[in-house]
This record gives C-alpha cells, structure tokens and sequence, in this order.
C-alpha cells in the first residue's frame, strides 16, 4: 500500500493485513490514468474491503487470498498443516502441488494475454499502458514441486547465522509468539530448500513475461519485492524483523538509459519506486508523497523508512509500533517502549554490533530519532490500533456469520492438486 499510494502506513491506516486501503487516498493508478495510461492489475495485492480496484481500470485475475477479514484462506487440503507462520507449520514443508502454486501459472498466462492485449490496443490507438503483475510464491507453506525441490536438495546448504545468545526483548517476543525457539534440523533444512525451489519456479514465470516485452521500444519492465525471508538465519523465520534478512528486497530495473548489468549501491524503498514511475509516465504527483524519483536523487545519505506494527498470519502479538530508519549505512531500529538498536552495515553487514551505547555515534543517532518522530506519533498511533482492532472483531465475525461473496477473488479450479509428492 506504501508502493501504491506514496505514504508510509502510519499515513495511510493500513497497519496490518486486515486493514482497508481507504478508497479516497489516490494511487499510482489514478495518477497514471491521468496522464493517459491504461491500467490493469494481475494477481494478488491484498485489498480488503469492497474495493478491489483503487484506480485500475481493470483487474482480470484476483486475490488468492481472502478479500475480507476472516474470510479464510484457500483450501489446500492435506497441506493446510504446512500453511502458516509458526514453527510447527514448518515441519511440514517439502515436495509437493499447491493451489498456490497453480494461483502463480494462472497469473502468469493472464498477464501474458493482458499484455498481447495491450500491445494490440497501443498499435492501434498509441495510448501507453501500465500492469502490475503481482505473483503469490515464494509463499508458506514452504513446498515445491519436486522438480523444483530436488534442484537444490543437496546444494542449499544450513543457515550461517546462529541465534544471538543475547537478543533484544521485541525479537524475544516475536521469536516466542512464533514458536521458533527450537526448529529441527530437519524441518529447517526442507524449509529453505524449498523456498529455494518456490523462487526457481518464480524466476521462470518471471522470465516469460520478461521475454514478451523485452524487445519493445520504449518500455519500462520493473522486479521487486514487498519483503524478503529469515529462512532461518539467526534461528528467525519469515518477515516482521527489521534485519536485512527480512527488509531488505529485489530490485532489477530494464529501462531506456539504463545500461545492462549496473548496479545501484543507493538506499531506497518502494516510495521511491513509485514517485520514479510516476516521474517516467509525467504524472500528477500524489498528494504528501515522500518518495523521490531515482533518475534525479543523487544523495545516498537521505532517510528510508521501514515499519511493523505487530501480528501475522496465525501469529498472535499484541500491537506494537516498530519502525525503523536507514540513513546511508546506518540502520536505527526503534521499539516503542523498548531500547532500540544502530547498525554500521559497511562495518557491519550482518548486523552483529549494536552500536546504540556507542558514544562515538550518540549524535547521529540523535539525528536519526528526531527523524524517526517526524511526522510519526506512537502514542496516537497506540490509541488508533486499540479502536481498530474492536472494529475489525466485528468485521470478521459479521464476514464469519453471514454470507460474504467475493467476487474478485481466484479460487482453484482443481483444488484436488494439494498434495505432497514421494
């Protein structure tokens, strides 16, 4: 929602999955619209709520999860005991076919047609477009087909960082609300050689969709992420940490100017991905959008911003407000009511040393905090989520007990396909 709309999720409400992107905040889609382009969206985007458009003209494949809270999941069968973000799910990771998996093919084949579509309307009437292809995997449950999974069977090797045996008191809470104070050998093993499994079989849909637009003029093809994986390092799994493990995500540009195989050492977020977009389409600006477009910003040193505000999946965590800045090399992680932590990672790549009581670093460490609190107020924010997650219980018990049709989102065509394979 940060990417779509330019505002950080303090700004827009929308702290947790459960959350409804109001429909008066403008997206990229709108701004675009503007400006002349064609939008679609292709797959998942997490919407919740009754719209599902937010500015795109058309959305052709839906959600593969619900659109409401409390809306369930999608049936998986044998394999729901893998589905989840606790600890447990994890021993139940390998071989297999998922729906969710399935979900990816079909988004892939409607992007491909959405494309052939659009590349046909520009021929004739020259108006540009833009689609969003928004793929599910990789994704718990953690199993891929077995192709996939033997691939890197015998070459993903164990995590390399091990868990701190001193560990700041919000990655204790999260590490015991997920039950991951002990995750078998075994089960980590599986985990991670089929979340490598899951990526293969990404980078190939990924790759044919990259294939039918390569060659065209003028055209702009962008992959990036919404988060990254712990997969184990440090003994942590999944998002909801600000270490790099977890926040840091992809990103591959091929645009005009663009020379092939450059890399960009500056430090952005998806804001700024969004404001280039908008700059390379000359679009509106979005109101209050932070980002700066990355064709113009020289500065490696501004401030990027990151946050979690507590919970997941069937993870259960009171509210939190954690949020954390990055400034050049430094990373000033921020836990409300907590101490929080400063990482150096030029001198420090895999965040090792906290350098909150360093001296040498109370300055800048200040500076990072009176930055931190700009425009972002926990305590207003503690009072926010307390109203929210009492409108939201109703919600979902209203959705549970009645009848709510989803009419946007995907379901399986063969949901007989989840199982796991020998």
């Amino acid at each position: 929602m940060a990417f779509l709309t330019g505002l950080e999720p303090h700004e827009t409400g929308v702290l947790t999955n459960d959350d409804f992107l109001p429909s008066d905040i403008p997206t990229i889609a709108h701004a675009l619209a503007l400006s002349g382009y064609d939008c679609r969206l292709v797959g998942r985007m997490h919407f919740s709520g009754p719209d599902q458009l937010h500015g795109f003209a058309q959305r052709p494949i839906g959600d593969v999860g619900p659109t409401w809270p409390g809306a369930g999941p999608p049936d998986i069968g044998p394999l729901t005991q893998g589905r989840g973000n606790r600890g447990p799910e994890l021993l139940h990771s390998g071989a297999g076919e998922t729906s969710y998996q399935a979900y990816d093919h079909a988004v892939t084949e409607q992007a491909l047609r959405t494309l052939q579509d659009l590349r046909t309307q520009r021929a004739d009437t020259g108006r540009p477009f833009f689609v969003l292809i928004s793929l599910f995997c990789p994704h718990p449950p953690y199993i891929a087909r077995r192709d996939d999974y033997d691939r890197f069977a015998d070459i993903v090797l164990p995590p390399r960082l091990p868990p701190p045996e001193i560990e700041h008191p919000a990655i204790a809470a999260w590490r015991r609300a997920g039950g991951i104070m002990d995750v078998p050998p075994d089960a980590t093993a599986k985990s991670r050689i089929a979340y490598y499994g899951l990526v293969a079989m990404i980078d190939r849909l990924v790759g044919r969709i990259d294939d039918a637009i390569k060659e065209d003029a003028n055209t702009v093809s962008i992959y990036c992420s919404d988060h990254g994986e712990c997969l184990g390092e440090r003994g942590l799994w999944w998002k909801s940490v600000f270490y790099d493990e977890s926040a840091k995500v992809p990103l591959i540009i091929r645009a005009p100017g663009f020379s092939e195989g450059t890399v960009d050492h500056r430090v952005t977020s998806l804001i700024d991905l969004s404001a280039t977009l908008l700059g390379w389409a000359n679009a509106p600006v979005l109101p209050s959008h932070t980002g700066r477009d990355l064709r113009q910003l020289e500065s490696s040193t501004r401030h990027i911003s990151s946050s979690y505000y507590g919970g997941l999946m069937n993870i259960e965590l009171p509210p939190v407000r954690h949020r954390m800045i990055r400034q050049g090399s430094l990373k000033l992680s921020w836990y409300d009511g907590m101490r929080p932590q400063l990482f150096d990672l030029e001198e420090d790549p895999d965040e090792l040393r906290d350098l909150h009581d360093d001296p040498s670093h109370f300055d800048i460490q200040a500076e990072m905090v009176q930055q931190l609190f700009r425009r972002w107020n926990p305590s207003r924010l503690a009072a926010w989520q307390n109203s929210k997650r009492a409108r939201t219980a109703l919600i979902r018990e209203w959705v549970q007990k009645g009848s709510i049709e989803e009419p946007s989102r995907w379901r399986d065509p063969n949901p007989g396909r989840n199982r796991y394979e020998d």
